[in-house]
């Protein structure tokens, strides 16, 4: 059987939902399960837990590995989070918490189906597409876009510093450019090895992944639509990975508590502890923030 992978800020998701056991809850990004599990453990047979992902592979995966768990009161839906109001409703309820974890998850970096999602695996097409639905790959931006609007591709969704020498390398080349390899053979000779202690050509590969997903905007549209149909004093619960998602949500939930409407359980961010951290290291950057509906 497949490991499963350990989801970030579990307790801590699980202490800010406030289960109620007879309740509704949407795990917005399904990913390995791993939330959404813990989440159904907690309800009765009366409550009620959907779990939406666009993602193909993680439906089938999450299916497979809980089908001894999966009753009736947990549904699995494919949709982006953006959708949120269409996908929930035909329940006629309003959820008491909704989940949103951003990051990709472990399998999306380790199994991405040649889809492109890691730096590491060289051999696997530039594609980065979460739902094979969608029509543009992070190739064809590479090959479509000019050399002026990779760089500002590059510098606003991966703020990087050197965005416009990358983007003149990448157009000077793009021909050849089809493999993930190729695109990080290609920064790792643009790069200066003391520009960046982390693997260079992580903030390209976050950039053409936002933006090929669309990722910012349906952030914005989905947090919206999930205060909206959210229950009086229901939770939303965000985890954001990058500092583009969490400015996002942080003004979101700002305005929400300034205006009366909602109010924040925590007066900052929850952040992982050092224990966490060690044994899974990807959940160092991750921030929690939680918002209750008045």
């Amino acid at each position: 059987m497949d490991k499963i992978h350990i989801p970030v800020l579990l307790n801590e998701v699980i202490d800010s939902l406030n289960i109620n056991p007879d309740g509704f809850y949407v795990d917005c990004t399904l990913g390995d399960g791993g939330h959404s599990f813990e989440i159904y453990k907690k309800l009765s047979p009366d409550g009620l837990l959907v779990s939406i992902d666009q993602d193909d592979y993680a439906i089938s995966f999450v299916k497979d590995f809980y089908k001894e768990d999966i009753k009736h009161n947990w549904i699995i839906e494919k949709s982006n989070f953006s959708y949120i109001d269409k996908v929930i409703q035909k329940y006629d309820t309003k959820p008491d918490g909704i989940l949103m974890d951003l990051g990709l998850s472990s399998r999306q970096l380790e199994e991405s189906h040649n889809r492109g999602f890691s730096y590491l695996e060289e051999e696997e097409t530039l594609d980065m597409r979460m739902n094979k639905d969608l029509g543009v790959t992070a190739r064809d931006l590479i090959h479509a876009l000019s050399e002026k609007e990779l760089t500002r591709l590059f510098k606003e969704y991966g703020e990087e510093n050197l965005a416009h020498r990358i983007a003149k390398e990448i157009k000077k080349s793009n021909t050849t450019i089809n493999t993930v390899g190729d695109l990080t053979r290609l920064i790792y000779k643009v790069v200066p090895a003391a520009h960046s202690k982390k693997n260079p050509s992580r903030r390209v590969f976050q950039a053409l992944r936002i933006v090929v997903n669309d990722e910012l905007d349906n952030l914005e549209i989905g947090l919206d639509k999930s205060f909206e149909v959210l229950s009086e004093k229901g939770r939303l619960c965000v985890i954001s990975f990058h500092s583009l998602e969490d400015r996002i949500v942080k003004n979101f939930f700002s305005n929400k508590a300034g205006s009366g409407e909602g109010y924040l359980l925590f007066k900052s961010h929850i952040a992982p502890t050092d224990d966490e951290i060690m044994q899974n290291p990807r959940s160092a950057s991750a921030k929690l923030r939680v918002l209750i509906k008045e």
